[in-house]
């Protein structure tokens, strides 16, 4: 029996092009321009219709930044975000306003990021009320039915905050990034301040409002434990770039650079089958995005560096033949060639 076609990729709703933030540093009495964070330095990617990509790698890669970026909370420094066929990096003030409406975010901290002197209704409201699309008792009606949708009740509307529970309040986050009836979300951690129980509901809820609405999520997250139950594709950042990409599975089953390997080592389960148990510790920190290291970026925690990774410039990106897996190393090869094929050299 034939085997079947595989299904085809989704139409891109967002594509990312060489996007890029560097926040300067400014010092002496006239402030001036000293230095530069590299917070983000030249990402790319694609994120299809209905589709959820996830977005991974330790504190200070650049991965909310990314987030922030693309809905235009933070400036870029260069690059461009087509959505929708249209750069959102250059839509005067007018049409980005316009464009907000599909583009939202949930935040990390249910708490810090709802105001506690607002209720839930008026929480949930303001944005229809700004780009006035509702008023009065048409408001009040459409915010009723999103927190519905969310899981919460009638009466919590007129509650405040801080009478919630954590997934409650992440739960009237969602409902907020809802009520515009926006196409792309930004899940900034939005499941790493609960427990665990209380974050596989949050996650349930996210994929039932994505197969109900449509939606597509760019999901931002410290380990790929929580990504793999979410996403379609996983991106794995290390200091300001994308590392490796590659359908969740097929990352899991075959990862080529050194860093994915070491974060799924972290996690159970998470390794390959027949692959050796052995939890990878990275040695040492994450390098300063003011001077990152020269050559790969990871060369200075990876085990496989050798003179090219070094110095020289930094690793081509390369695409497995026949895949959408890509990595940036020195050891991979078009053919699947990668050092973390096997176990890691002793020392």
């Amino acid at each position: 029996m034939s085997a079947l076609p595989a299904a085809a990729p989704a139409p891109d709703l967002l594509e990312v092009q060489g996007l890029v933030k560097h926040f300067p540093i400014r010092r002496g009495l006239l402030m001036r321009v000293a230095g530069h964070v590299r917070a983000v330095d030249g990402v790319s990617f694609r994120v299809g219709a209905g589709e959820t990509l996830g977005l991974v790698g330790e504190s200070g890669c650049g991965k909310t930044t990314v987030g922030r970026t693309l809905l235009r909370l933070i400036d870029p420094t260069a690059g461009a975000a087509l959505f929708e066929g249209r750069d959102l990096f250059t839509l005067p003030p007018a049409q980005m306003r316009e464009a907000r409406r599909a583009l939202q975010i949930i935040f990390q901290d249910p708490y810090s990021s709802l105001n506690p002197r607002r209720t839930v209704a008026q929480t949930v409201g303001e944005a229809l009320a700004t780009h006035g699309i509702a008023r009065g008792s048409e408001l009040r009606d459409r915010v009723e039915k999103v927190i519905v949708q969310v899981g919460l009740q009638p009466l919590h509307m007129d509650r405040y905050p801080h009478e919630f529970s954590g997934g409650q309040r992440q739960r009237i986050g969602i409902a907020r990034a809802l009520a515009l009836g926006p196409r792309f979300i930004v899940c900034d951690e939005a499941v790493s301040a609960l427990d665990v129980s209380i974050q596989a509901q949050i996650i349930n809820l996210l994929e039932e409002l994505q197969a109900e609405l449509g939606l597509s999520y760019l999901f931002i997250a410290h380990g790929l434990g929580v990504v793999r139950h979410i996403s379609k594709r996983v991106a794995v950042m290390y200091l300001g770039r994308i590392v490796e990409e590659a359908e969740t599975e097929e990352l899991f089953r075959n990862p080529l650079h050194p860093y994915t390997r070491a974060l799924l080592s972290a996690i159970p389960g998470g390794r390959r089958k027949g692959a050796a148990r052995t939890r990878i510790v990275l040695p040492g920190d994450v390098p300063s995005p003011i001077h990152p290291p020269p050559g790969c970026h990871f060369h200075p925690r990876c085990a496989y560096a050798r003179a090219e990774c070094r110095a020289g410039p930094y690793p081509e990106t390369v695409t497995l033949r026949g895949s959408s897996h890509r990595a940036a190393c020195h050891f991979v090869t078009e053919d699947g060639g990668s050092p973390v094929l096997g176990d890691p050299p002793p020392g």
